[in-house]
Formats: structure tokens, sequence, C-alpha cells
């Protein structure tokens, strides 16, 4: 009888609250999506906890939707999360290599970790990722698994994501007061990258930015490791709010005109006069629109704002110059009308949109950009072989190793915090 292995996920974003839960057989790694549900993040802002009842009602709302999809319950999850609180350093860290024969072993590398640990943090702020780069023996640069090599000094550049500890308090404890554990974090823009880039634009050197709705992630890559990830609170919600003042509508309507501009244009082409009723959008007041006042007045000036946001943290963190492989738009806010071609222009750099990845069963709903973090959440834990079981008891979210250091996670579960 074959044995299924399942993994639970919930991905927290600046407008949506989505579970996801999958199946796999546990001699194969090809996910099938077994239970879904999205639901508005009501009782957040800008992925962060504004109201603890109304945070807890949704994420209730949201896993018992995915739940009754699955024909099962869950008590405890992955969680993907984005808001501004996340930041990121690179740091180094060196130690002398311990054994008597000079061969670097797992405890060296651990205590090359807890020095690359030893930062100032910034008050209230806590390590959430622990992404090991390259290491260095004895001056040789470069070295991807120094296990078995010998040497005197070792070094490890890391980078460090580090997030803000009342938030991540706030949210462990809303999901604790409805039963659910905390398996792990992963921020999500290491998610999103899971989903989005081949091995060959991280290799390169890529930025991904995943628009969301009120946040936009930046991760940077170089030499398959992320080298910068940020956010900046700015998102699609933002173009929405402007064409509710510019075009004197509802919010609601304004975001179908968003959502649906896009795909009306593709299929007519240009009309300045566009009928509202031809966007599915039912108005007493307003009847039609004007196609350039929209898009060229409103949308595209929002547009540049954003992206001109995104090019001075590439330009500033001295990355302009080392990411051949561009840019790589993902997120909701990716499919707003211009958003690639506004992006070329102000950010002189190779540009694509990416969809994740199709996964088996009940997938049709969430195969586009909006849902690259969600998707991409259930694959970054599926390779990264957590252990629930290990991890249900404890009260204080994981960090995680990632990148090269992967597949060295067996050694270093005791730094775990």
């Amino acid at each position: 009888m074959q044995h299924f292995k399942t993994i639970n996920c919930l991905d927290i974003g600046t407008s949506k609250i989505t579970s996801i839960i999958g199946q796999y057989p546990e001699n194969e790694t090809k996910i099938n999506v077994v239970g879904v549900a999205s639901v508005p993040a009501v009782g957040f802002k800008k992925g962060q906890i504004i109201n603890l009842e109304q945070a807890s009602k949704t994420i209730t709302e949201c896993i018992e939707s995915s739940e009754r999809m699955a024909g099962f319950q869950i008590n405890h999850a992955f969680i993907s999360l984005t808001a501004p609180h996340f930041e990121s350093f690179n740091s180094k860290g060196v130690t002398a290599i311990s054994g008597a024969s000079g061969e670097i072993s797992s405890v060296d590398i651990d205590r090359a970790i807890e020095a690359a640990k030893a930062i100032s943090l910034p008050a209230n702020k806590e390590i959430v990722h622990v992404i090991p780069r390259l290491f260095t023996v004895d001056g040789q640069e470069g070295v991807i698994d120094p296990i078995g090599m010998s040497g005197v000094r070792l070094e490890v550049e890391t980078h460090l994501i580090l997030a803000s500890t009342p938030a991540l308090k706030n949210l462990n404890k809303c999901l604790e007061e409805i039963g659910i554990k905390v398996d792990a974090l992963a921020y999500s823009g290491l998610t999103s990258a899971k989903a989005c880039l081949s091995e060959t634009e991280t290799e390169l050197g890529v930025a991904l930015v995943d628009i969301g709705g009120s946040n936009t992630t930046i991760t940077i890559f170089q030499e398959s490791s992320p080298v910068f990830s940020g956010v900046i609170p700015l998102g699609a919600n933002n173009i929405t709010n402007d064409l509710a003042i510019g075009l004197r509508l509802p919010l609601q309507e304004s975001e179908k005109i968003k959502i649906k501009l896009k795909a009306y244009a593709d299929k007519k082409g240009f009309e300045d006069e566009i009928e509202l009723t031809h966007l599915g959008i039912l108005s007493e007041d307003k009847k039609k629109i004007s196609f350039s006042t929209t898009v060229n007045g409103i949308i595209k000036a929002r547009l540049e704002e954003i992206f001109g946001f995104i090019f001075d943290q590439i330009e500033d963190n001295g990355f302009k110059n080392s990411i051949p492989a561009g840019i790589v738009l993902t997120g909701g806010g990716s499919q707003t009308i211009l958003a690639k071609e506004v992006c070329a222009d102000v950010i002189p750099l190779p540009v694509r949109i990416a969809d994740p990845p199709r996964l088996g069963g009940l997938v049709d709903d969430i195969t586009n950009p909006a849902f690259s973090s969600t998707i991409g959440t259930i694959l970054y834990f599926q390779t990264h072989k957590i252990n629930p079981k290990n991890n249900s008891s404890n009260k204080k979210m994981k960090v995680s190793f990632d990148g090269i250091f992967g597949r060295l996670k067996g050694f270093i579960e005791p730094l775990l915090p």
C-alpha cells in the first residue's frame, strides 16, 4: 500500500491569506494539491496583525475551507510571510579549525555560523533565516562544502534575514489560539523565488520582484544564493486607490478595472472610450472611462514610482551591474497593464513576468503570479524536508538554514534558537 506525506502551508500576504494542503508519495516529489482556500486579509495590514480577533477569524476561515476540500483537519503548518519589518544583512564568520588532524568537521562549520550570527541586532529584531553562501578555507575562496578539507582557518559568508520579534510573537499567538502549531517560518521572497526562478538565473544574478497588495518584496540572488532581501511598503493597492480617486469610482470597481484592463486591451486592442460593462462593472454614476487617462495618466505614473523605488534599492546596494539575468516580476501586481513595459523603461535590465509551476490536483485557480508565494511555500518546505514532528512542540518560530548549506542541516539543528 502506498503511503502519502502531507504538507500544510499558510501564506500570509498583504491582501489575502491562502491555505494550501498538498500530498505526495513517500518515494516521489510530485505534489498533489488536495485543499486550497484564499480569503481577504481582514485583521492584517501590510502583512502584520492589527486586530488579533479578526486575524484569528480570518485564518480560521481560510484553514477550515481548505480542510473541507481536503477532507481532513490540520493542526500544524509551515508559514510564509511578507511585511515591511523584514530586512537583511550579509555577515562573515571566522573560526580556527579545531581538530588535531586539521580536517574540517561539522563542529567547525557550526562555530563559523555562530560567529556570523554574532552581530549587533537592531532593537526588537530576530534572525529568521541564516543562509550560508560560500566558505573560504585558508584563503581559498568559493568553497561550497568544506567538510573533510584540511586547513587552519575557516570563513563563511552568510545572508541573514531579520524580522520584528513583536510581530512574530503576535502571529504565533494568533496561530496558537486557533490550534495551529508553526512548523517553520519563511520570508516570502525566498518562497516566491522557489516557484519563479531558474537555477541559471540565480547563478548568474537576478532580482525577483514580487508585487503584492500593499508590499513589494525584492530578493536579489548571486551565485545561487540571496544577497539582498527587502520590502518596499508600496504595492498594487496603491494603483487601486489612485484609480478610485482619479476616476471617482468606489474601490471595488477600481480594483476590477485594474485586474481586467490588461486582458481587455489584449483582446480588443486600443479603444480610448471603454464601456464599464465590458469590464463587468455596472455603475449608475459612470458608464465609460478613457483608456489613455486611466492607463497613461494614472496607472503608469504609480508603476513608475514603484519601479523607481526598486531601482533605487538595486543601485544603492551596488547590484545594478551584477544581475545580468535582470528582473523577474511576479505577484498579483505584475499582472497590471504596462507593468513589464514600465519596468523595462525604468530599470535598464531584461524583464520577464513569472508564473508559478503547475502542481497536480486542485490548482486551476492558483496557477497565476498572484499565488507564486503560495505555491513556492509548499515547494520550499518540501525541499527543505523539515520534520513537523520535531517542530510542533516548539513554541518559537524556527530559524531556517538555506542555500548551499541545506544538505548539512542535520549537523546544525542544535543551533536553532
